[in-house]
């Protein structure tokens, strides 16, 4: 069982507003299927799906295989999955038991779902046999010895051990004779995030938090059941999960999940179901584009492509836009998601000069080192609040105090800039910022400018040690195929286009790829700490 709430104050300020109201996810879903119960709710890169009919009787059949193994209100289910449909089952199921759904991705290996299934308390666990090149129920023979609770366990398709059950014989028994009526205060969502602690926190989410930031952003963009959202982002992740399944089953709309990402096979996934928006990193983006101009292929229903995790660059959105996709930024957290996109009626220029402007109800400023507001267009930690903001840290009250304020801010760590219009711009992390022989160096400035250029791909600026200066610029570079960047061409490219000399990386390394989160954010600190002893001036590793 998870004991955070919401604060006092929390709810005197959100339900007074009428932001926060008394349904539960499961309510919304249910609404969903009796309005629309012949309509496609999911599908995926199979072909196969459910529709809101289906999906209905399949959850209540799953809930019911497991309140008989004794999960019930409260208690943790974890969804190790691809983007599959079936995700879409166990949520509803979940829900419907009144228990908290804690989604992760298929990329996160066996020590992290051990600490994790621990840490939670985990009484259900639903894997694939077997993804790409991982065998999940291997991963779970080798961690059973050290779980503190034994899940139960449904796989879905085969893998090297037998155990648990299959999820066609959990969905074969009687439907679940009524659903658990949670309230909406009750935590539902546990989201794991990595961050430059040495264990992922657990981000608590309730209904009513969870439910606002997905209206929010649905109203901004004005989406509604009529429209198809195709997802490649990992929907076990924060934003494939909350954006694309929540979002989705609360308006009663459809969604194509893709589990394998590659550009050419998401722009015909995106023509076949006829998708009206998505979102993905940028390199998500970058593929898109590079498909479709290779390819000639168009995609007229596409009305929104939110990007978001990554820089911009000007010269991606104006290629994207060559061809009828519009790039919309979006910015947020596991802790607070989203809190700003670049809203429709802005100009295009949004997308790569601002990381969007604030949802409706959500507060967004920069502070300095004393807590108070910067003035407009000056850098500062940038801060949020608002009925979407997470709860807690699962179990550690201190990291909690630390990031959620007592008047309910949720301090991100993020450097930032807020516009007197409102518009918001990430400069970097304050733990990142290059501090160079006492002179701070903002790594995405530079970063946004060597994207620019034809050999670089993608790359992330980080700050090495150094004895004489406390730190040095190193930037690490990913190359397109058959294209490679030089030390000195890098350093030209910067000066040419008025780069301050200071600010000039010091080092070059190039890598066939950067360490990321699942949904395409660059984990900067994983790279200090493989790098931290770097001496030469240019490499490859």
């Amino acid at each position: 069982m998870i004991d955070l709430k919401p604060t006092l104050a929390a709810c005197e300020r959100y339900y007074q507003s009428a932001y926060w109201q008394d349904k539960s996810l499961a309510q919304l879903i249910t609404a969903s299927v009796a309005a629309h119960p012949d309509k496609t709710a999911v599908t995926d890169a199979s072909g196969q799906g459910v529709s809101y009919r289906e999906l209905d009787d399949k959850a209540a059949r799953l809930a019911a295989f497991w309140q008989v193994r004794g999960v019930g209100a409260g208690d943790v289910v974890t969804m190790h999955l691809p983007n599959w449909w079936q995700t879409a089952v166990v949520t509803f199921a979940a829900f419907k038991l009144g228990a908290v759904i804690n989604p992760l991705p298929p990329t996160y290996g066996w020590k992290d779902l051990a600490f994790i299934m621990n840490k939670s308390r985990s009484k259900a666990v639903v894997v694939a046999g077997h993804f790409r090149s991982v065998d999940y129920t291997e991963h779970l023979q080798r961690i059973a010895p050290e779980l503190k609770v034994q899940p139960s366990i449904v796989v879905i398709g085969s893998g090297q051990v037998t155990l648990g059950t299959p999820l066609d014989e959990a969905l074969s028994g009687p439907l679940l004779a009524q659903d658990h009526d949670a309230a909406a205060d009750d935590p539902t969502l546990l989201l794991f995030t990595s961050g430059s602690e040495s264990t992922p926190k657990g981000v608590v989410h309730t209904h009513n938090t969870a439910i606002y930031g997905e209206r929010a952003l649905s109203g901004t963009l004005g989406l509604g059941h009529t429209d198809v959202c195709f997802m490649a982002s990992p929907v076990t992740h924060t934003s494939g999960f909350m954006h694309g399944i929540l979002m989705t089953l609360m308006n009663g709309a459809t969604v194509s999940l893709l589990d394998v990402f590659k550009g050419d096979v998401a722009v015909d996934q995106m023509l076949t179901s006829r998708a009206n928006w998505t979102m993905g990193a940028t390199p998500f983006l970058s593929d898109v584009v590079d498909s479709m101009e290779k390819s000639g292929k168009r995609l007229p229903d596409l009305r929104y492509f939110l990007c978001g995790g990554a820089p911009i660059p000007e010269v991606l959105v104006r290629r994207a836009r060559a061809l009828g996709v519009r790039v919309m930024s979006i910015y947020g957290s596991t802790e607070s998601p989203p809190h700003t996109a670049t809203w429709p009626e802005d100009p295009i220029e949004a997308a790569w000069q601002f990381d969007g402007r604030a949802l409706p109800g959500v507060e967004v400023c920069a502070v300095d080192e004393a807590s108070k507001p910067v003035a407009p267009g000056q850098p500062g930690e940038q801060w949020s609040r608002g009925p979407h903001t997470f709860i807690g840290y699962l179990g550690e009250p201190e990291l909690t105090a630390r990031a959620l304020d007592a008047d309910g801010w949720y301090h991100s760590g993020d450097l930032a800039t807020v516009s007197a219009e409102g518009g918001v711009r990430i400069v970097g992390r304050i733990k990142d910022m290059i501090i160079r022989g006492g002179q701070n160096i903002s790594a995405r400035e530079v970063e946004d400018i060597l994207l620019e250029h034809p050999a670089c791909h993608s790359v992330a600026l980080i700050g090495l040690p150094d004895e004489r200066m406390g730190e040095l610029g190193c930037a690490v570079v990913v190359c397109p195929p058959g294209k490679t960047l030089g030390f000195e061409e890098m350093k030209q490219f910067l000066i040419a286009r008025g780069v301050a000399r200071f600010k000039l990386p010091e080092r070059l390394v190039l890598r066939d790829a950067l360490p990321a989160t699942p949904s395409g954010k660059i984990q900067k600190f994983k790279l200090r700490e493989e790098l931290k002893s770097l001496n030469g001036a240019n490499t490859h590793v």
